[in-house]
């Protein structure tokens, strides 16, 4: 397989939160229960040790379809800085990919740049940009209520 750019995702988003709270809502289960998983998906997470080799799993439930489980180890836990983990199909090395979110607190609000390496072909790209982009707008909403 020949890995280019177009296998590889960037997203930069800013949220009206402290770079603390952004982060802490990845690793919290209640939290990120909440939010993972593109609008119309419900997650289920069976599985989240937050610490550095520690593994996570999820169940996305989208309606009328057999769930599709994910499962990853975390690489780099750096709060509220640096979150690295490897995201995949659970059980197929073939599809496993590393996401790394960087946090960047400006004046109390965070900009937030998710990089995904390694999704194989440009249309695993795309599928994936459009999932992450409905996911972080799910994350955006969970904070804002969180503010209130």
């Amino acid at each position: 397989m020949t890995v280019t750019e177009d296998t590889t995702l960037v997203i930069t988003r800013n949220f009206e939160a402290p770079s603390t709270r952004v982060f802490d809502a990845w690793l919290t289960r209640e939290e990120w229960q909440s939010w993972i998983g593109p609008d119309g998906v419900d997650c289920e997470i069976s599985k989240l040790e937050p610490h550095v080799g520690g593994q996570y799993r999820l169940e996305m439930h989208m309606g009328g379809q057999a769930p599709i489980a994910v499962a990853g180890v975390f690489k780099i836990i750096d709060r509220p800085r640096t979150l690295s983990f490897t995201w995949g199909a659970e059980g197929d090395l073939s599809r496993q990919s590393l996401v790394t979110l960087t946090f960047t607190e400006l004046e109390g609000k965070t900009e937030m740049t998710l990089r995904q390496e390694g999704l194989g072909s440009a249309a695993n790209h795309d599928q994936h940009e459009q999932g992450w982009n409905s996911t972080l707008n799910k994350l955006a909403r969970h904070l804002k209520r969180e503010q209130r």
